[in-house]
Parts: structure tokens; sequence; C-alpha cells
């Protein structure tokens, strides 16, 4: 397949990194179009006011300026040219850390893939998460298994391309595990945790106070079926597929009742 790659933890990140080989092993025509970088938490956001630009950095890699959603609007136009030319599909990540439930609404991964899906090419937007606690707290030690899913989900898109819908989201975590320890997939309904912690105040050098945001609040309970209890599970791969536009039917014959 032809593959525009995107990202939001930017172009050197080692999770792109691994999949733009793992891609390339497997016979597909891959570009690279990511951050400059790191632009975690950037959403579906685009630079309004301040220009942007794109650079080839190597053979089929290139780096924006700009946010995810940017890199994916700046490498179709400039480097695909025109829709007649565009990619079979957009594949965001994978993510340094995983995006599940209201992640995705601040997740530049998944708002690259959005971006791509506003273009009318399905996408896929992949995270996977680090080592939880010890010594290793925190790093990505299976990037290449992570990869691997990647690959084999690619694949499998691929062969049943013409009994999918012709445009598609899909927010994919995958299991800090050897690729052989994974246990398949699971198709998911977003969850929804508790809020954030409240951001944490600091003082400054100078006598003024600056803010870090809080971190996740990990429940103790998920719904069977949604994203966080397969992620708490840490055994299968969890499928959510989105919706692009969200609009809540069930509302609008109330608001169109106390609006006429």
């Amino acid at each position: 397949m032809r593959i525009l790659l995107t990202n939001d933890d930017g172009y050197l990140a080692s999770g792109i990194r691994a999949v733009f080989t793992a891609l390339k092993n497997a016979g597909h025509e891959v570009v690279m179009v990511a951050p400059e970088r790191n632009s975690s938490g950037a959403g579906q956001s685009i630079a309004v006011y301040n220009p942007i630009s794109i650079t080839k950095v190597e053979d089929d890699v290139y780096f924006v300026t700009s946010t995810p959603a940017d890199s994916v609007r700046l490498g179709l136009q400039v480097v695909y040219g025109n829709e007649d030319n565009y990619p079979d599909l957009i594949i965001s990540g994978v993510n340094l850390g995983e995006n599940l439930g209201e992640d995705v609404l601040y997740s530049g991964t998944v708002g690259a893939a959005r971006e791509g899906a506003l273009h009318n090419i399905p996408a896929l937007a992949f995270s996977t998460n680090g080592v939880r606690g010890g010594e290793l707290h925190n790093k990505f030690i299976h990037l290449e298994s992570a990869a691997r899913v990647v690959s084999d989900l690619v694949a499998r898109v691929e062969k049943n391309l013409a009994a999918l819908p012709k445009v598609f989201v899909w927010n994919i975590n995958i299991p800090n595990l050897p690729y052989n320890q994974i246990k398949g997939y699971e198709t998911t309904r977003l969850g929804l945790r508790p809020i954030h912690h409240p951001l944490m105040e600091q003082d400054t050098p100078r006598h003024t106070k600056i803010y870090w945001q809080g971190f996740a609040n990990d429940g103790e309970n998920y719904e069977l079926g949604t994203d966080l209890a397969v992620f708490a599970a840490q055994e299968r791969v969890s499928v959510t597929p989105l919706e692009l536009l969200p609009t809540d039917y069930e509302q609008m014959p109330f608001v169109d009742a106390i609006t006429n």
C-alpha cells in the first residue's frame, strides 16, 4: 500500500522510526511526514497565524514546523500533490504512550488520523504504553513488537479493503508485550476515566508560578468492552472505530423541542 506515516512525538521518535522500518520491510511504499518537535496534546489543531514549512531530511522522510494535523495537510499538498495521487492509508504512530477514552480529544496522534479522514483517506492511529514501575518505568522496550502489530493490521486492512467503508478512523492501543505474548485483537468502545488530577504548581527562581499538567486519573474498575478495560488487562490489542464528526443525534429532538 501507499502510506503516509505521521505522529505527534516528532519525526525522530523511536516509535515512528520502528513503524517506518517495519512497513518498508513489508513492501509498502511509505512516506513519513511528521512534526519537527514533540507535539503531544496538540489534538487536531493547525497553525493559523504562523507560517509553516516542510523539509526533506532523508529519502521518504520530511518534517513540518507545526502540528500533526498540519503535517498531514502539508504532506498531502506538497509531497503527494493532488487527490489523484493521494496515499491509500494514513498511519499515525506508534505513539509513545497510550491514547484511551477521553485522550482521543487531546491526542495529536488521533488528531492526525482524523485529519487524514477529512481528506477522504482511511486512517489508523496507533499507541503503546511503556513499562509501569521499577527501574524501567515508562521505558518503551517492545517497540519492534508494536511495529509488527501495525504491519499485521495494515495487511488485514489491505486484504479486506473492499469490504470496509471508504473512509474510517480507528484508534488502536497495543499492550507493552513481546509480539508472541499478545493474544490478538478486541473491538472496543471508548471508556471514560475520572477527570485528570489537578495541575501541579511550581515556583520559579523569579518568584512566579508555573503549572504542569496533572497525571491521568486511573480508575479501578472499567466497564467490559471499553478500551480502558482491555488496556488494563495488557493482553490484547484494542481497536476502537471512531466517528469523524461528533454530532449527538439523540439530543437533536430535545434541542428542537426547546427552540421551536
